[in-house]
C-alpha cells in the first residue's frame, strides 16, 4: 500500500501535510521508545544536578534537559498508542505491525477493510498529537 489516504471516507481525511506528519510520527514509534529507554537508563541519585558551562556563564541543566526530553516523548507515545481505542481490538496488532514495524497485514481480513481502519487510526494519530 503507497502512503496516501483514501479519499472515500470523507469525514477521516486530512490535509496531506497533516496526514504525513501523522503517518511519520507513527512510524517513528521504534525509534521513540528506544529513546525512552536510554533516558530511563540514566539515572542520577536523588537531589544531584550535573551543570554543564556554556557560553558567557551560563549553564545547562543536563537532568532538566533529560526530564524535559522523557516527558515530551512519553506524552507523544502516550497520544499515539491511546488512538488504537478507534480501532476495532481485532485490527489493533495487524496495524500496528504494518506502521510501527513494516509487516504485511497478513490474509485475515480485506486490504479494504485493513486500509479503512488504519485510515482511522491515523486520523485520530493527527487529533490526539494537535496537527
Amino acid at each position: 500500500m503507497k502512503d496516501y489516504q483514501q479519499k472515500k471516507m470523507k469525514e477521516f481525511v486530512l490535509p496531506d501535510t497533516v496526514y504525513r506528519q501523522a503517518l511519520w510520527a507513527i512510524r517513528d514509534m521504534p525509534r521513540i521508545m528506544k529513546e525512552i529507554e536510554e533516558l530511563q537508563e540514566i539515572s542520577l541519585p536523588a537531589g544531584t544536578a550535573v551543570h554543564e558551562p556554556q557560553i558567557r556563564g551560563m549553564y545547562s541543566d543536563r537532568t532538566g534537559k533529560t526530564a524535559v526530553r522523557l516527558a515530551t516523548l512519553s506524552a507523544k507515545t502516550a497520544a499515539i498508542e491511546s488512538a488504537f481505542v478507534s480501532v476495532p481490538e481485532k485490527y489493533r496488532e495487524g496495524i500496528r505491525d504494518k506502521l510501527f514495524y513494516g509487516i504485511p497485514y497478513g490474509d485475515d481480513y480485506h486490504p479494504n477493510t485493513w486500509k479503512k481502519w488504519q485510515q482511522v487510526y491515523i486520523y485520530n494519530v493527527a487529533r490526539k498529537l494537535d496537527l
